[in-house]
């Protein structure tokens, strides 16, 4: 009986453990540097600051938020790029998520360019939000391309939910040219049929729970499962996933720590 105890108390205090480095972790954002090289590159894309985020899942103007503009404010970015879940599916503090847009509006130096995810879709309240991205300046390119002198950047709505319409959004780009695309789930990446571009994606908050076996079975993905987080690809056809900032369902994360991106780019 004593044995049974001890055992009980050992895994009890182990599940403590986790469960404390879990929350610890959710709001620790690490900062993450990226090169990548692409061909045809124009000479001012290496002299410029690229970052990318993802996965915010917005509920309240929280310490994490406060914690991700300062970040942002030391990198200072000259472009940021939101890959989904911006907000929750749960969200409707509105006014927290204006505040929160003010200050993040005014990082980038050259604008703030997004896309949807799986948890704006299942918003209720939807259209509130694309009021507030309008009112505040942020570039949604759902499904469309932006010419940024001499690079592209394309943007596809939510690959995991079926939106995505990449002909749509590759309609007018010379696929010759450099590109950057961004999607909210590596679910795209086998559907992108040209090189000489960089994917940037989230989705999968780096399996949150990362766990042996664990995170693997939890994992949003229907299929290309080895993209979990992390920098794959070859023959300039480069794709990162990002491991997020917020979490979905349980509020904390273990060994997968959220992250900022930052992307220097190299003329090959």
């Amino acid at each position: 009986m004593r044995k049974i105890i001890v055992l009980f108390l050992v895994v009890f205090m182990m599940i403590i453990s986790l469960v404390l480095i879990g929350l610890i972790e959710s709001v620790e954002i690490e900062t993450n540097t990226l090169e990548v090289k692409l061909q045809n590159l124009p000479s001012w894309v290496e002299k410029t600051s690229f970052v990318h985020i993802s996965d915010i899942h917005f509920r309240n103007f929280s310490k994490r938020e406060k914690q991700l503009l300062k970040k942002l404010k030391r990198i200072n970015p000259d472009y940021l790029f939101i890959t989904g879940d911006f907000i929750d599916w749960t969200t409707h503090n509105w006014a927290d998520l204006e505040k929160f847009l003010d200050s993040l509006v005014k990082i980038p130096q050259k604008g703030v360019y997004l896309v949807f995810g799986n948890h704006e879709h299942r918003n209720r309240c939807l259209n509130e939000f694309v009021k507030i991205l309008d009112k505040k300046n942020v570039q949604v390119i759902n499904n469309q391309s932006v010419f940024l002198e001499g690079i592209y950047l394309i943007g596809v709505d939510d690959p995991h939910l079926g939106f995505d319409q990449l002909n749509k959004a590759i309609k007018n780009v010379d696929i010759k040219k450099p590109k950057i695309l961004l999607a909210h789930s590596p679910e795209i990446f086998r559907k992108v049929n040209f090189e000489n571009v960089l994917v940037l994606c989230g989705h999968t908050h780096g399996g949150q729970i990362n766990l042996p076996f664990i995170s693997d079975l939890i994992l949003p993905l229907k299929y290309d499962r080895k993209y979990k987080s992390g920098f794959f690809g070859k023959n300039y056809k480069w794709l990162y996933v990002n491991k997020g900032i917020g979490w979905t369902f349980l509020p904390f994360r273990f060994n997968a720590q959220p992250e900022i991106l930052i992307i220097k780019f190299k003329n090959d």
